[in-house]
């Protein structure tokens, strides 16, 4: 992935107030990881540290809506659990925001005991909060429709079919939890310890169903049931084990589904990849029997 160049730089810190003052004073600049498509980079100034953000091209393959992304995390700062605002422009994928001093975690980290338990506090502290008005909601079903109907994709190493009739089995007894604000998005790489977990990258995030949202965690973490048993004490809902397992085979094709549309299965780490491919292999509709 290309960096962000000076141009585009000067581009971006030059449409608002505060970021021509930046320019003015002068920058230090540190690249930081972005996601699949997007760039990073720490601008420090006598104006303010900073975290600008240049989104990719493949907002409507994946879904996202740059306008609710900036009303979701204008919600999430609101409450404490996202950095602040500094500015944004949807139509150019330009997000601004204060920099939050403080350490990635590793998955490692993320897996350990005291990871768990302090991730699953956390979600539960961010679930419990009423659902702030004027932020998305989002559908389950919808979500998965559309990674389903894409088109021009190439099939991973499972058959697109085969995890079509995996959600069919999974979401025939589907029951939404209570809505709750969730950030659907939650490996260790958008997340930064401090005083206090911050959650970044609310790309997917809006008022939805808590217990997806957990789901995605057990699966992009890989937890075992031990695992599992930590985060969902932690978070204090009312979840049952079926309720878990079945979302969790939900999360575990979606996630198949989004790494088709962005060619992702070989940039797995092939631990992971084996994982998920285990996991899939398991038709629900056959152990059922």
């Amino acid at each position: 992935m290309t960096a962000i160049t000076r141009a585009e730089l000067e581009a971006a810190l030059g449409s608002f107030a505060a970021g021509r003052a930046a320019l003015a004073a002068g920058l230090t600049l540190e690249p930081l990881a972005g996601g699949g498509s997007n760039r990073v980079v720490r601008v420090s100034s006598a104006a303010g540290d900073w975290v600008l953000r240049l989104a990719g091209t493949a907002d409507q393959a994946f879904g996202i809506n740059r306008v609710a992304e900036r009303q979701v995390h204008e919600a999430a700062a609101r409450a404490g659990f996202a950095p602040a605002l500094v500015h944004a422009e949807p139509g150019r994928g330009l997000l601004v925001t204060a920099y939050v001093a403080g350490r990635p975690l590793s998955r490692e980290q993320l897996r350990s005991a005291d990871g768990l338990r302090a991730l699953g506090a956390r979600l539960g502290e961010l679930h419990a909060l009423p659902p702030p008005r004027g932020v998305r909601r989002l559908d389950v079903h919808a979500v998965l429709a559309h990674y389903l109907e894409l088109a021009d994709v190439a099939p991973g190493p499972m058959p697109r079919d085969a995890i079509a009739a995996r959600l069919r089995f999974s979401l025939a007894s589907y029951r939404r939890a209570a809505p709750a604000f969730c950030h659907n998005d939650l490996h260790w790489r958008n997340l930064i310890a401090a005083e206090r977990l911050w959650f970044v990258d609310w790309e997917y995030g809006g008022v939805g169903d808590p217990l997806f949202e957990l789901a995605a965690v057990i699966g992009y973490h890989d937890l075992d049931a031990a695992g599992r048993e930590l985060l969902l004490a932690a978070h204090g809902g009312p979840f049952d084990a079926s309720e878990v397992e079945r979302m969790c085979r939900v999360f575990d094709c979606l996630h198949a589904l989004w790494l088709d549309a962005a060619s992702g299965w070989d940039a797995l780490e092939p631990a992971r990849r084996e994982a998920l491919l285990e996991r899939l292999a398991v038709d629900p509709a056959q152990r059922a029997q």
